[in-house]
């Protein structure tokens, strides 16, 4: 009876062990227009690390075609739940994670047919930019304002880390 019982915990214990994700570490990495082209909108995922006490809107997606003078924004609205795969959170701060909205999708679809539709449009020739929109920041922030954007394109490449740095928003 006793072995049965340390059987069981030790499966139970090594069913744990194999449903937990490790953090995996993450890549540095810009976002490119063949990943806007290729890349499943279902997937599409923004993670935005800042102070705890900073509340994000948005992310958004701008895309420029210098040679058409066009400028495309696909905005990332749907608040979605933390990914184990994101590295844990430094103390006083949290992951913030946004993905499409139905809406987001048609745009993102509509967005590449015109693109696609344009005569032949290099991969290089579109800009691609990430932004993180916040929609409260308290005072003593509005100087610097820590943020890190991670994005996930596919599931089998991860999370990789778009940008870093401090905002100074008073301007």
């Amino acid at each position: 009876m006793r072995r049965r019982a340390l059987l069981a915990a030790a499966g139970g214990w090594l069913l744990a062990a194999c449903t937990t994700v490790p953090p995996q570490p993450t890549k540095k990495r810009a976002v490119t227009a063949a990943d806007v082209f290729a890349l499943d909108p279902a997937v599409l995922r923004a993670a935005v690390l800042t102070d705890t006490r900073v509340m994000m809107q948005a992310v958004a997606i701008e895309l420029l075609a210098p040679a058409q003078e066009e400028r495309f924004v696909i905005r990332l609205l749907q608040p979605v739940a933390v990914d184990p795969r994101l590295p844990p959170p430094p103390a006083g701060h949290a992951w913030q994670v946004f993905a499409l909205t139905a809406e987001g999708i048609t745009t993102l679809v509509t967005v590449r047919q015109l693109l696609a539709s344009r005569t032949p449009v290099a991969n290089d020739a579109i800009a691609v930019s990430v932004s993180a929109q916040a929609a409260m920041v308290p005072a003593d922030l509005l100087a610097a304002l820590p943020v890190r954007i991670e994005l996930l394109v596919d599931n089998r490449e991860g999370w990789f880390q778009h940008s870093e740095g401090t905002l100074d928003l008073r301007r």
